[in-house]
């Protein structure tokens, strides 16, 4: 059987292909299980840590709604309590089976089952506790859910901790797992790479000595006829195409020779053509190179006016997009001044004639606190309440007149650190609420008028307590800043702003809370505005929200050293 170079190098080469696919595959093996270890990995802890961060976020929560239901008298906002609950049982009932059924290891498993048991036996206590509060033993319901549901909750909190644990040592031994199927894999991937090279150079090396020793033959001949002398023949043998290329190559030497004095005559002819060919070339190519001087001047006067009429167009956009910023600023002011001018025209004939009646109720609650000398806890509760409406919907009242009233502010110089602790202290702060204050020890002075800076402090300040539910740190930092203003910031760690109504926390009328008419952002941007000074809002949901307020310093103040 005839076997030719072709047949020979197609061979060489599927093999040295098979045994790279191979490699190849085996790769992919390897890496797909180090991906697989690693995905492993990362996932489990993750899944596990928020599955149980999740849970343990709904027990506190619940937790505070039965604090709620034992404090509240309002049959309606226990009723909410109460489906709240519910609801939250409920998610937490699937966040446990979604946890058994992702969580790894029998003792992974035994944790989330321990776990979700000691769920369930709260549960009774947390029914007792809201049967007791419908029969109206709300003492005792406050005793049992102090008593016996906070032992629960601490008891559920440790066994969550404990499947976090859980799954960061997971987390280690799977990367213990990992890093050895790494090395596995690198050095099943090095041995097989050398064992694919060296049978490569074998195969490669075999079909180069089979071919290149009569290629040797045929290059000293070749080199020879090239140097002029063409009787040269070479040897024939063996069957393959090498072997038809030498019988060919022989024929074509002789046929050569016999050309070889035709062409010497031939050339000669040609070469007197080509010195004739060439001059009327060199002609040719002078006029092309005029024109071609001729065309690039054209070309480079067109490419700087499309240069010039882009850069126009470039300034064109830029103005547009000014125009475009400056439109919508003024679009947002000229709201802000609608909603002001529709308060201004009925804010002052509203408050007339509701302060006449509030008054009127305040006195009758001086009246019936005066006659009822021995009332019931019940009426007391209810005469309270009234008064405090009473006092909410007079503060309302003043904020409108504030908002649509508000004097040009008289200023005055105040060294800015002991404006705003005196405003602080008039702030009414819960103890729950911390205050870290940031403040540097240099005196920073700015003109303000007191009284209107109070105003304005004391709504950013109710603002961040509302947003912490009473709970939390309030950071208050002062600074200079680069451009001759000093930065006062206040820093919250509450529910923060849906980035949907950061652009509208300023805007009169709108608020996001129950029992608020969105007055107390409105009235502190309109004093910093008088004052000469912006506000800025920073926040994310659950992440807070930072107030920063801007003032220019006094004169004096821009040669002292920051």
């Amino acid at each position: 059987m005839k076997f030719g170079i072709r047949q020979k190098l197609l061979s060489g080469f599927f093999i040295i292909i098979i045994l790279f696919i191979m490699m190849y595959l085996n790769g992919m093996h390897n890496i797909q299980l180090v991906v697989n270890s690693l995905e492993q990995t990362l996932a489990h802890p993750m899944v596990v840590s928020r599955s149980s961060q999740d849970i343990e976020d709904l027990v506190f929560s619940i937790q505070r709604d039965l604090y709620g239901i034992s404090n509240s008298h309002d049959s309606a906002e226990i009723n909410n309590l109460i489906r709240g609950i519910r609801q939250k049982d409920n998610k937490a009932s699937g966040l446990f089976s979604l946890l058994q059924k992702q969580i790894l290891g029998n003792k992974g498993k035994a944790l989330a089952l321990k776990a979700r048991i000691t769920f369930y036996q709260w549960r009774p206590i947390r029914e007792k506790t809201i049967a007791l509060k419908k029969n109206g033993k709300g003492t005792q319901a406050q005793t049992v859910n102090f008593t016996e549901g906070d032992s629960y909750v601490r008891v559920l909190q440790f066994e969550l901790d404990q499947l976090g644990d859980f799954a960061t040592n997971n987390a280690i031994s799977f990367t213990e797992n990992s890093i050895r199927v790494a090395t596995n894999a690198k050095l099943i991937g090095v041995i097989t790479i050398i064992l694919t090279l060296m049978i490569s150079l074998v195969i490669s090396f075999y079909l180069s000595l089979s071919i290149t020793r009569r290629l040797r033959s045929i290059n000293d001949v070749t080199t020879k006829m090239a140097k002029g002398n063409f009787n040269q023949l070479l040897e024939i043998k063996g069957q393959d195409e090498l072997t038809q290329v030498a019988t060919n190559f022989n024929a074509m030497a002789s046929k050569l020779a016999e050309m070889y004095e035709d062409l010497g005559k031939k050339v000669n002819e040609r070469t007197l053509e080509l010195n004739e060919t060439n001059e009327e070339l060199n002609r040719i190519k002078s006029d092309l190179e005029i024109k071609v001087a001729e065309r690039t001047k054209d070309l480079e006067e067109i490419i700087n006016e499309l240069n010039r009429s882009q850069l126009a167009m470039l300034y064109m956009i830029e103005d547009m997009n000014e125009t475009s910023r400056k439109l919508k600023t003024t679009q947002e002011e000229l709201i802000r001044k609608e909603r002001l001018a529709i308060l201004g025209q009925f804010s002052g004939n509203i408050s007339h004639e509701l302060r006449n009646p509030l008054g009127v109720i305040d006195s009758s609650i001086y009246y019936l606190q005066m006659r009822l000398k021995e009332k019931d806890e019940k009426v007391q509760q209810h005469l309270e309440r009234i008064s405090l409406s009473v006092k909410t919907s007079t503060l309302i009242i003043d904020n409108l007149l504030s908002l649509t009233r508000m004097n040009k502010p008289i200023l005055t110089r105040y060294n800015v650190i002991d404006l705003l602790g005196n405003c602080l202290e008039t702030c009414k702060i819960p103890d729950t609420i911390k205050i870290v204050k940031d403040f540097p020890e240099i005196v920073i002075h700015i003109k303000a008028e007191k009284e209107q800076f109070r105003m304005a402090i004391d709504n950013l300040v109710k603002n961040a307590i509302a947003a912490m539910n009473g709970t939390g740190t309030l950071t208050i930092k002062i600074c200079k800043t680069e451009d001759a203003e000093v930065e006062l910031s206040f820093m919250d760690t509450g529910i923060g702003i849906n980035p949907d109504h950061i652009n509208q926390v300023f805007l009169p009328l709108f608020t996001t809370k129950a029992k608020g008419i969105g007055l107390g952002l409105s009235i502190t941007k309109m004093i910093i505005d008088n004052h000469g000074g912006k506000i800025y809002v920073q926040a994310e949901p659950g992440m807070g929200a930072k107030f920063t307020i801007r003032l220019p310093l006094v004169r004096e103040e821009l040669t002292e050293p920051s």
